[in-house]
């Protein structure tokens, strides 16, 4: 299938249709969307991603604006499982070799200390669970804030890369976790992925796996003003061309850890370029991580901290785009975000509101 660059995207036709589509049920039997496996002998490596042709552009983050007090909206009963044991696998490494350490994100509290967890702190709580449906069934995966009403994703999770067209019925949980949406479930307006994601036949490596989606705004209590998500949540910032030769943080909810019930983050460092515009990290995150940032200096800055020649904070420089189909190498890729990131950014930027 011949590839083109134009950005393709979408509607939302029905603003109830999602609404009415995501029953508790639906919600719990959510699948990870399978992570994409390139055939035998696809990935070919390569010295460098290919540079860009000019200097690296980007957004910042930013911390939320209004104050919103995590409130326990429970989707469905999840089961429960221990807190704090098994946390962290620290410096872990696959067939690859390639290090990574992989982590529950920590401390996590229950009841009226809920409020208190990690995943309810900003920059987690821009992270959450993407739910979406394919031919009526429903799937998830991983996405982040990174404006005001858009949130990031690959483009595996809002389209088929072929003639089969977008996903539908998305809806945006931030900080998920046991079953629960502390900040509410957002409903999509309008999604949008590169035309190299959606003409390029569903196969990865892909140069361009990622997408966007705005969401709509929504009171947070009875009664109350309408509000964007961003401003509850705060908002990661992003960065093009910085994937290759950094050290970032992958967030999200892959289902072969917790059940992807609870955030989790895998730390390393870049392990090798492929191509066509892709890098590979270690991590054991599989189906359901897809979609979830990679954010290079994912902090809160520390005083006397931010020294060094990369120090902008918390900002995106991809999303999971693949794993293999073996779970050994314990490697997964993402496209480095380039021009076609900054198209859909604009394109997206230029409906009203979204980010002012």
């Amino acid at each position: 299938m011949a590839q083109t660059d134009q950005p393709v995207s979408k509607e939302n036709p029905d603003a109830r249709r999602a609404a009415e589509y995501w029953t508790a049920d639906r919600f719990k039997a959510a699948k990870p969307l399978p992570l994409p496996t390139p055939k035998a002998g696809e990935v070919k490596q390569e010295s460098a991603p290919p540079q860009p042709a000019s200097k690296p552009e980007s957004s910042d983050a930013q911390a939320p604006s209004i104050k919103s007090a995590p409130r326990e909206q429970r989707l469905y009963d999840a089961q429960r499982k221990g807190l704090l044991d098994g946390e962290v696998e620290p410096q872990a490494n696959g067939t690859f070799n390639a290090p990574y350490t992989s982590t529950r994100v920590f401390p996590i509290f229950t009841g009226s200390s809920a409020g208190f967890s990690a995943d309810r702190a900003y920059p987690y709580r821009t992270i959450g669970k993407l739910f979406f449906s394919i031919n009526g069934s429903p799937y998830v995966c991983s996405a982040s804030v990174i404006q005001r009403r858009v949130v990031s994703t690959a483009g595996h999770c809002v389209h088929s890369g072929d003639a089969s067209g977008f996903h539908d019925n998305f809806v945006f949980v931030p900080s998920f976790r046991d079953g629960v949406a502390p900040f509410k479930s957002w409903n999509w307006r309008y999604v949008i992925t590169t035309g190299t994601w959606a003409s390029g036949g569903g196969g990865v490596p892909n140069a361009a796996d990622y997408a966007m989606i705005e969401f709509a705004d929504q009171a947070m209590t009875t009664g109350g003003p309408l509000t964007k998500l961003g401003n509850v949540t705060g908002w990661l910032g992003w960065e093009t061309g910085r994937l290759n030769a950094n050290h970032t943080s992958k967030l999200g909810y892959p289902c072969n850890l917790d059940s992807c019930q609870k955030m989790q983050n895998v730390t390393s460092h870049s392990y090798r370029p492929t191509s066509p515009n892709n890098v590979e990290y270690g991590s054991d995150a599989r189906g359901g991580s897809s979609g979830g940032p990679w954010v290079q200096n994912f902090a809160v800055l520390a005083s006397g901290g931010g020294s060094g020649s990369n120090t902008a904070q918390n900002r995106v420089v991809g999303v999971t785009s693949y794993g293999y189909i073996s779970a050994d190498p314990k490697v997964q890729g993402a496209s480095v975000p380039d021009s076609r990131w900054v198209q859909i950014w604009n394109q997206i930027c230029a409906r009203p509101g979204n980010c002012n």
